[in-house]
């Protein structure tokens, strides 16, 4: 369970990583990525809802819940490497 909670914690903290770089390259420039940013916060957003619960429940349910969260952060952060390929 620690460890699911774990990599869940990390995957949250890569992306958010991620996007706080993003977020400053974009502000400065790369009108083409604003609104893939766009995008993605409001999937960010959606993930951060849907992490809460999980987080404070971590032992309850884990199976499929654990699961849709990692895919949901996996998907998060590639879209956010796919934008963060536009300012190299």
């Amino acid at each position: 369970m620690e460890d699911l909670k774990k990599m869940i914690e990390e995957k949250r903290a890569q992306i958010e990583q991620l996007r706080d770089e993003i977020r400053l390259q974009a502000h400065l420039g790369k009108e083409d990525a604003k609104s893939e940013l766009e995008k993605l916060e409001r999937e960010y957003d959606s993930f951060l809802v849907k992490l809460r619960p999980f987080t404070d429940e971590i032992g309850h349910t884990l199976d499929n819940t654990g699961e849709a969260l990692g895919l949901a952060a996996d998907e998060l952060k590639a879209g956010y490497e796919r934008i963060s390929k536009l300012f190299k």
